[in-house]
């Protein structure tokens, strides 16, 4: 059933007062999230051709790349702490705005022609986007979780979905994009959608105030106890999630950022072509698989059971993928790549859902409250597992593979 009026949560107006707010409400969001993956990969097929037109070197523009995800990481713990005094949705608007400013003001970095200007704007923007997402995520997980309850995996499961999905497609449309216009034209175009997307939200989305929950939940919620940091720092069976989904961030990052020269450069003689379908193999059985895991853990008393499996089958694909050097029998080709896709993909998507329901499930079971607090120190975390794995994995491969290879 659907919610129709406030009595039913701590808000300051009518929650969903019919079903087309509803529709236009979780289209926007929908299209928010595909837009910030875009924001976030859009630039890696065109953006190291600007930077050295601009005399600047790899060693010098890498950093643009990973800089995004440390600002995540530093900031996400905060949001986390300080967001229910901030409040949610100030907390979103903040998020959605600036991630739109900081891409316009990004794709006018074409106009700056001094090195160092151009590279230090590009740092400074980067990290600004990846505090503004770190901002925009957390806080509007929280709010869609505390307005309908009995979702609290699958709602995490569906934004990860859509993010994935524009994370996925931003090299693409930003390389044509840039062939189109520039190097301007994919920032100012994508900035200016999540800048009206963020416009939409603000009037679509109620304002969730601290402590918000369901009626019912409310009424449980009485003589509980507010989770924080520091409870899930002192919690092994809380934290440990988090610490599942910084692992397999780190792998991602590591994979992602090495696969395409070791299909290329190995015995395996793959094509442009062949690597990119096998990113798009993966891709599609991890949008396939999110949903369906959120679903699984909604209903399911311990979604741990999801997060071994996934386990079990990522730890299969790294070991092929290679293959590991033991495996003195077994050559690398694109058939036995593609054969693993499958299996990274779905491993992927069923640790990534499972283990935020792990540590929501077991926020609850240990007595904490079940409101939108508790959501904003849950997401906000995931986020910091998010962002620290994608800069470490990144950062330590090359050197990973330069010491002792891919395999």
């Amino acid at each position: 059933m659907l919610p129709t009026k406030s009595s039913h949560f701590n808000v300051d107006s009518d929650i969903m007062a019919s079903k087309a707010r509803l529709i236009v409400m979780g289209i926007s969001v929908a299209l928010a999230y595909v837009s910030w993956g875009l924001l976030l990969s859009l630039q890696p097929a065109f953006y190291p051709t600007e930077a050295e037109s601009k005399g600047a070197t790899p060693a010098q523009y890498g950093l643009v790349f990973g800089i995004v995800s440390l600002g995540g990481f530093i900031f996400s713990p905060i949001f986390a702490h300080y967001g229910s005094k901030i409040g949610p949705k100030i907390l979103y608007n903040l998020g959605g705005i600036g991630q739109g400013m900081a891409a316009v003001a990004f794709g006018s970095l074409e106009f700056v022609n001094d090195t160092w200007t151009f590279i230090g704007l590009s740092y400074l923007l980067r990290f600004i986007d990846g505090v503004a997402n770190a901002a925009g995520t957390a806080s509007i997980v929280s709010i869609l979780m505390t307005l309908f309850p009995g979702f609290e995996s699958s709602i995490p499961a569906w934004t990860e979905m859509c993010f994935g999905l524009g994370y996925t497609i931003g090299p693409v449309l930003g390389s044509v994009l840039f062939e189109v216009g520039g190097f301007g034209l994919p920032f100012f175009i994508m900035g200016g959608i999540v800048l009206f997307l963020a416009l939409v939200l603000f009037v679509m989305v109620p304002n969730v105030k601290p402590g918000s929950s369901s009626l019912s939940k409310n009424l449980a919620n009485d003589s509980k106890s507010p989770l924080t940091i520091r409870n899930v720092i002192k919690s092994f069976s809380i934290s440990l999630p988090f610490l599942d989904k910084f692992i397999l961030f780190c792998g991602n990052g590591m994979f992602e950022s090495m696969l395409q020269p070791h299909m290329i450069n190995s015995q395996a003689q793959a094509t442009q072509f062949e690597v990119s379908m096998a990113f798009l193999i993966m891709a599609g059985c991890y949008m396939i698989t999110s949903p369906l895991a959120g679903y699984v853990c909604d209903r399911i008393r311990r979604p741990v059971l999801l997060s071994i499996v996934g386990n079990f089958l990522l730890f299969i694909a790294f070991i092929f993928i290679g293959p590991a050097p033991f495996l003195t029998g077994l050559p690398t080709s694109v058939p036995l790549i593609f054969g693993m896709m499958p299996f990274f993909g779905l491993g992927y998507g069923l640790v990534s859902v499972s283990s935020f329901s792990r540590a929501y499930k077991e926020c609850i079971r240990q007595g904490y409250r079940d409101d939108v607090n508790t959501y904003l120190i849950l997401t906000g975390l995931w986020g910091t597992a998010f962002h620290l794995g994608n800069f470490i994995g990144p950062t330590m491969a090359g050197i990973i593979v330069n010491a002792i290879g891919f395999p």
